[in-house]
């Protein structure tokens, strides 16, 4: 079984998604806020659930500033953004803040629940088209060897690359994964799977 919290401020998609958990995961329990406020008397009445999805868009804030709330009151339970707005930049945001997940709603029911399986057994899940394959190969090398701890000058001798190149793969592979940093590269392709 799996208590699922759904923030989302339109009835039509709490109801279509409740309906769909229904006939397909019908272990799951499904709690519906149209707001973070909203969201917050359901935590209070019933404790924290197995998993909160957060739509983008609400009327008292930002899925984001929902995403920083939830975790200050439950650290441990998983955030997951769920949204019509398909955006590389939303989805680096979101892991950036701790969300174990990002999914689009134009998703298949079927894909949207295996999602969840992901993530209410542990995992992240990070819906978006694999950036391996906008990458090349040596781009790829210089992402595994900054997973693993090396610093530009390494990544050069290593790879025996210049500077100049190595800065340079170093910002498409940026571009590609939606993200402006070191740190942040390495989590996201984690996270996708691009790098142990």
């Amino acid at each position: 079984m799996g208590r699922i919290l759904l923030i989302d401020d339109h009835p039509l998609f709490c109801d279509g998604f409740s309906a769909t958990c229904g006939a397909l995961r019908p272990q799951f329990e499904i709690a519906c806020a149209a707001s973070i406020g909203q969201a917050i008397t359901v935590l209070d009445r019933e404790g924290p659930p197995n998993c909160i999805l957060v739509d983008l868009a609400l009327p008292d804030g930002s899925g984001f500033d929902a995403l920083g709330i939830l975790a200050r009151r439950d650290p441990l339970t998983p955030r997951v953004i769920i949204s019509g707005r398909d955006d590389p930049a939303a989805r680096a945001r979101a892991l950036s803040l701790g969300a174990s997940g990002f999914i689009s709603k134009s998703q298949s029911p079927q894909a949207i629940m295996a999602a969840l399986d992901i993530i209410l057994s542990g995992g992240l899940y990070f819906d978006e088209p694999p950036v391996g394959d906008a990458l090349t190969l040596r781009q790829l090398e210089v992402l595994e060897l900054l997973a693993e701890g090396c610093a530009n000058k390494e990544i050069e001798t290593r790879l025996g690359l210049a500077e100049r190149t190595v800065r340079a793969h170093l910002t498409e592979i940026f571009r590609a994964l939606g993200v402006t940093g070191r740190v942040k590269a390495v989590m996201a392709a984690r996270a996708r799977g691009l790098v142990p």
